[in-house]
């Protein structure tokens, strides 16, 4: 496995080779094919000159053209990896496809209320929203969550970083008692959701249907109108979809009184308010957490094959209910040891190193000591 040498990458590009611990000699200047998911485009934008520098590679341009995109180019030969936010369930991916939940981030409830104020909204509360059974803002369970009292986590810090448990949850060093009081118009919600192939959908209907089946009675799909509990062409006022992540929020921007889910990234982006999130636990847990992200990592369960499921009813206290993971779809061998070095320092700067630099891109930092950190240096050393 070729690694990263920041200290001496300088001297590696000159050489145009990088000499690692094994003996094994890799040529740098590899241009590594990466598309697919939308989430991670901020991500990727934000780190690809620090990537450059601290791997002497580079990645080709990013479309990010969805995760049924990523999907469909690494099985069609197009890229090196492929970027989706759900499983690729396909039936031409290739074969001993590695799953590396290599990014760990919010979809995020976002809304155009006229203020950037966050809201508080339960996990039923959003359920009944987008299965369409609470249609206007007033709506007494709206109310309800916004005029109480709520507690919040606040975490232990050690040196400017949050302390982890054994597992990579937050450690909690206390709560802090918060009381809200919000008034909402009497208005329709419009609801705007991702049209076509979406690992985000996939996400966010999968935690609604986990959370609340009886209200979200289908399971996750990445199609959202076909996860819909109903018809949802029945309202086409109340649903309006979107091609894309921008395509959201600029529909959501312009449309008083809409609702969707998205990347974090686009609520500042397009002035939309963002919606703190009533876990099962009772505790109001914001997107922008890194805590509450990793606290639904620390509970989640992974398999051989790389795959994430998170335990959405769990009631620990920082659990950011709609939490998800990007994957790297990569193959088990590739073309040459040098390609595979470069595939493999892609995915291991990206999660370990990039978060720290792309700080406001909503992506948690994850660290190589907790469960998912293992389980993505674990899946790296499958790459051969």
């Amino acid at each position: 496995m070729k690694r990263i040498h920041r200290t001496t990458v300088v001297a590696a590009i000159a050489a145009a080779s990088l000499v690692v611990s094994t003996g094994t000699v890799f040529a740098t200047g590899q241009t590594v094919r990466v598309n697919g998911a939308s989430s991670v485009a901020l991500l990727l934008d934000k780190c690809k000159t620090d990537y450059a520098t601290a791997t002497g590679d580079t990645a080709s341009g990013y479309t990010a053209a969805g995760s049924g995109t990523g999907k469909n180019a690494i099985a069609q030969g197009q890229v090196d990896i492929g970027l989706s936010d759900s499983e690729n369930t396909n039936a031409n991916k290739p074969a001993g496809m590695l799953h590396i939940p290599f990014g760990a981030w919010p979809v995020t409830v976002m809304y155009n209320l006229n203020t950037t104020k966050s809201v508080n909204l339960s996990t039923e509360t959003i359920a009944k929203i987008f299965a369409g059974q609470i249609t206007m803002w007033n709506d007494p369970q709206i109310v309800a969550d916004n005029n109480k009292t709520y507690k919040v986590p606040v975490y232990k810090v050690k040196d400017g970083k949050t302390v982890l448990d054994k597992n990579g949850a937050p450690v909690i060093l206390r709560t802090k008692t918060i009381r809200t009081y919000f008034t909402f118009p009497n208005k329709k919600i419009i609801v705007v959701y991702r049209n076509g192939g979406s690992g985000t959908s996939n996400n966010f209907t999968t935690a609604l249907n986990k959370l609340h089946p009886t209200i979200w009675t289908k399971p996750g799909n990445d199609a959202f109108a076909t996860a819909f509990p109903g018809d949802i062409t029945k309202d086409p006022i109340g649903f309006q979809g979107g091609a894309n992540a921008a395509a959201l929020a600029q529909i959501a921007q312009r449309t008083k009184y809409s609702i969707t889910y998205n990347e974090f990234s686009f609520a500042k982006d397009y002035g939309l308010g963002v919606a703190n999130v009533i876990n099962p636990a009772g505790n109001a847990i914001s997107p922008s957490s890194t805590e509450g992200i990793l606290g639904a990592f620390s509970v989640a369960k992974y398999t051989a094959d790389g795959l994430v499921t998170f335990d959405y009813t769990n009631k620990l206290a920082s659990q950011y209910p709609f939490s998800a993971t990007t994957y790297a779809l990569v193959l088990p061998k590739y073309a040459s040891a040098t390609l595979a070095g470069s595939v493999k320092d892609w995915i291991s700067f990206h999660s370990f190193d990039c978060p720290k630099v792309a700080v406001n891109s909503g992506f948690a930092q994850i660290t190589k000591t907790s469960d998912l950190g293992k389980q993505i240096l674990a899946q790296l050393a499958k790459i051969g």
